[in-house]
């Protein structure tokens, strides 16, 4: 719920008097909601909370400069909007780091063992990406096979920059869940090899 324009009056006056103060009625009046809204982002209560904080330390920096005409609530969903994608475009570079490693690590250097692990997770990701819903497909191949930018693939789509946005970020979820699923089988297999050799 947002703060009508006395309250704004109001609360600018306390900051004035005690910026802690006036965080702390930002910080219970808002919290909630945005862990809330962080968690159907993100889908993990930890990474949440460490974004809503971000939000908050960014608050926290602009008090000083808040005036009768900012709007508060705006203000803190627009920088926990920035804050997921910010995660979004370092998870997809990671996401790229890894499958470009599985794709460059020189032949002569790998054992068979890497051979076969470097495949299956090549065929693990090649059979999500096969997986997905059309048009998110679409976008995740123009972004990470044409190497197209936002900006291209709206335009080519005839879409928003938002909406390629929000298709890469379920895209690399959807991703990165296959492939820690994939990377947890291969240790509970490795550890249950190990078991059986030792016995």
């Amino acid at each position: 719920m947002n703060m009508e324009q006395t309250e704004i009056e109001r609360f600018l006056k306390i900051a004035e008097q005690s910026p802690t103060k006036a965080f702390d009625i930002v910080f219970e009046r808002y919290w909630e909601g945005l862990y809330r809204v962080a968690c159907r982002k993100v889908n993990s209560s930890e990474v949440a909370k460490d974004i809503v904080q971000e939000v908050f330390i960014a608050f926290w920096n602009f008090l000083p400069k808040l005036s009768q005409q900012d709007k508060i609530e705006a203000y803190l969903y627009s920088v926990l909007r920035n804050q997921v994608f910010k995660l979004f475009e370092r998870d997809e570079v990671r996401l790229r780091h890894v499958i470009n490693c599985t794709n460059s690590i020189p032949v002569t250097e790998e054992s068979p063992q890497d051979k076969l692990l470097t495949k299956e997770l090549e065929n693990v990701v090649d059979d999500e990406v096969q997986n997905m819903p059309e048009r998110m497909r679409l976008i995740y191949l123009l972004k990470n096979k044409d190497g197209l930018t936002v900006k291209q693939i709206s335009e080519e789509l005839g879409i928003s920059d938002q909406t390629v946005k929000n298709q890469l970020y379920s895209a690399n979820e959807r991703l990165r869940s296959r492939v820690l699923k994939y990377g947890m089988l291969m240790i509970v297999t490795g550890n249950l090899l190990l078991l059986y050799q030792s016995n």
